[in-house]
């Protein structure tokens, strides 16, 4: 059942389940210390992280990063062999470095670079030439997201922070994410979890459509 749209900041809602909680990491003993390889990464490294999962989890295809901001991760998953455009109603430019997770340095995206750049509002209609949408922390489109993935069977991969905008939202006291969740496997998806090693709101889950393929 879809209630009244809530405009209220995340924390007005308990906190997304932990990666522990999701079945992805083992639970540790009460009061212990994550060992060094578990600690979180600065937040830095969240598009960075999302690229390498996303070239690790699906074929090169097209890819719409909806509400991608300065399009950083486009231009990561572009590097990759993807064909990536940015649905964002904001054209923002290109931050000018970011930094490789693997070494911490920093690397200067070249003068000139460009990502390919969809300046409106989300809706199904733009996401019909596209194999996979991406949102990362994106407002008031996760539910459009998902039934454009019913709709057309493409694949999906969600990182949803909060309710703002959204047409629907959990009643009190239901944490946000678990119930998107929910509300996609309501329209019949296979829901999979997965987390990222930053810290903040780094657990997401993806659904895998007839699109891409293999």
């Amino acid at each position: 059942m879809r209630l009244p749209a809530h405009d209220q900041p995340a924390h007005k809602y308990p906190a997304p389940p932990t990666p522990e909680e999701l079945g992805l990491a083992p639970l540790a003993p009460a009061g212990a210390r994550r060992s060094g390889a578990a600690l979180a990464k600065m937040k830095k490294f969240r598009f960075e992280l999302l690229a390498g999962w996303i070239a690790a989890n699906f074929p090169a295809c097209r890819v719409a990063d909806i509400g991608g901001g300065k399009g950083m991760l486009s231009y990561l998953l572009d590097r990759q062999g993807f064909e990536c455009t940015v649905i964002d109603p904001v054209p923002q430019p290109l931050p000018a470095k970011y930094r490789d997770p693997g070494t911490g340095r920093q690397v200067k995206v070249p003068a000139g670079a460009r990502v390919r750049h969809i300046a409106r509002p989300y809706s199904a209609e733009l996401a019909a030439d596209f194999d996979l949408l991406v949102a990362l922390h994106a407002h008031g489109v996760n539910h459009l997201i998902l039934d454009s993935a019913r709709a057309a069977g493409q694949s999906c991969v969600l990182l949803p922070c909060c309710v703002i905008g959204e047409p629907a939202a959990p009643p009190p006291g239901q944490n946000w994410f678990s119930w998107l969740a929910g509300y996609g496997r309501g329209l019949g998806l296979a829901v999979e979890y997965f987390h990222l090693n930053f810290s903040g709101q780094n657990v997401g889950f993806y659904v895998r459509g007839a699109r891409p393929g293999s």
